[in-house]
């Protein structure tokens, strides 16, 4: 059935593909194709999970499958207004993931674009926000979208190596999920009109973690080919790499606190959930062992791995990222007191000093958004890691957002601020629209995004100058704001500044 101007159709000989397992059938909406919740894997409870096996006849895929239980699953009110949260069943039986595309047609060949959500490496899901709805990705991209969903937190990084061979790979299985999740890609995408051999995998936060995380494991090489970081690096007292021992603590404090590994693995899922809120004060510290599942440790432990100098990256941050709350004060309207004295309070006797430098810094940015400045979680990684891959003459964009809502009277790029717009999905989270500038900025992000995973360069004819890639001789940064434009070395003088007054 051809699905020229189709609203929605489902049905037999409708949206039908032939994977390597069996047939699936989704559905056609607005000429799109929708897959959900299609099974890449299955698991038993802190083993590597092994591929889906094959099925007779024709399996429906047209709802989105189960997320991952975590502790941290709920939002709160306040959340709703710059998040869109969307709440779903939970399962241990997650290991599922999403598909759209424009054509079925294996000649189609089109780039295709892996998601992989965040919330760290133990809460969030595949959905979890509205904007990961990836109908517009393909669409206005051309492109086949992804997105996955795999085991988190304390299902996910349980070192308990010291059990048993059979659990060698335990403190690493978030991660052999998706790599499992990539490698059933690479068998089965061409059926969905997508190239297996131009696969970018991209994510937000802990999405941009795990794939730096990926970047570092042998295991994963040769399943993508081009990887986008969104403020995905990030390390403080809250998060910290583990050591193998560190990790193997951890879990057996989890243990004990079950009376023994028989009952924690053998528990119900949501008891155990809530063992994980009793025993730990932190839920955000589940990460990645080193040395489990290929994964040779982060690159502050171990250095970039030389087999990554190939990958084309995109990696960067926003201004004010956390801390920001919306306050319902027209920023345009402050006098300078006004603003120096919003400084001071979190600067002190600094604060002067923090908004000349900001203003030298960000010309044209309101200096009362110098209170919220990111100098210590993300933006301190990407320029170093940035640099470190420049050591490599490793093709790196680097970016920063500067883009203003009018949320409150003004509000500034926060964390995920890019995402309704990198989805191309602004109508699902209004919160950030800003009059007609709002889609002049998703115009160069999007399509900035999507010339990048067909290239390697995300140069297009709506930037409103070059993106030059970071090199050892040119610091270059994307300042995606208003106007947008590219800079050397920007705020090596402000961040300088914030480093020396802590």
């Amino acid at each position: 059935m051809s699905n020229t101007n189709t609203q929605f159709a489902c049905g037999p000989g409708i949206a039908e593909v032939m994977t390597e397992n069996g047939m699936l059938r989704g559905y056609i909406k607005e000429d799109i194709y929708h897959f959900l919740g299609v099974r890449y894997g299955r698991a038993k409870r802190f083993l590597s999970a092994e591929p889906e096996t094959p099925w007779e006849g024709c399996r429906t895929a047209t709802d989105y499958g189960y997320v991952c239980p975590n502790p941290l699953l709920k939002f709160g009110l306040r959340d709703t207004l710059l998040s869109s949260p969307v709440l779903w069943p939970d399962s241990e039986d997650c290991l599922n993931l999403n598909i759209w595309t424009g054509s079925t047609d294996p000649k189609a060949k089109k780039p295709v674009m892996f998601w992989i959500h965040g919330g760290a490496f133990s809460s969030g899901n595949a959905i979890h926000l509205a904007v990961y709805e990836g109908h517009n990705t393909a669409k206005y991209g051309d492109v086949v979208c992804v997105s996955v969903n795999h085991r988190l937190g304390a299902l996910a990084y349980m070192n308990l190596s010291g059990y048993g061979e059979e659990y060698a790979d335990s403190g690493n299985l978030g991660l052999l999920d998706l790599v499992l999740a990539l490698k059933w890609v690479k068998k089965n995408i061409s059926a969905f009109g997508g190239d297996p051999d131009n696969v970018t995998i991209y994510g937000h936060s802990g999405g941009g973690g795990k794939i730096s995380a990926l970047m570092q494991m042998p295991a994963a090489d040769g399943l993508y080919h081009k990887v986008i970081m969104q403020s995905g690096l990030i390390q403080n007292e809250h998060l910290k790499w583990p050591t193998h021992e560190e990790s193997a603590e951890w879990a057996e404090k989890l243990v004990k606190a079950a009376g023994g590994l028989d009952k924690l693995s053998e528990m119900p899922v949501n008891e155990m959930m809530r063992l994980c809120t009793r025993t730990y004060d932190n839920q955000m510290f589940w990460l990645p062992t080193q040395g489990a599942g290929t994964f040779i440790g982060d690159h502050t432990v171990a250095g970039l791995r030389k087999e990554t100098a190939g990958i084309p990256v995109i990696l960067g941050s926003a201004l004010n990222e956390f801390g920001q709350k919306v306050d319902y004060v027209d920023k345009g309207a402050l006098s300078e007191e006004q603003k120096l004295e919003m400084l001071r309070e979190v600067y002190g006797n600094d604060a002067e000093r923090v908004r000349d430098e900001f203003e030298k810094t960000y010309p044209g940015v309101n200096s009362c958004y110098a209170r919220n400045l990111d100098y210590y979680n993300f933006r301190p990684l990407i320029r170093n890691y940035s640099r470190l891959r420049a050591e490599m003459n490793a093709p790196t964009y680097q970016y920063l957002l500067t883009y203003e809502l009018a949320l409150g009277g003004g509000y500034m790029s926060y964390h995920g601020a890019e995402l309704p717009f990198t989805f191309h999905n602004v109508p699902l989270q209004p919160a950030v629209i800003n009059g007609e500038k709002t889609w002049r900025f998703q115009d160069e992000i999007f399509n900035a995004w999507i010339q990048f995973v067909r290239t390697g360069d995300p140069n297009h004819d709506k930037l409103p100058e070059c993106w030059r890639p970071y090199t050892g001789s040119d610091h270059a940064c994307m300042i995606f704001g208003d106007p947008s434009e590219c800079r050397s070395d920007h705020d090596d003088d402000l961040m300088n500044l914030m480093e020396n007054i802590g």
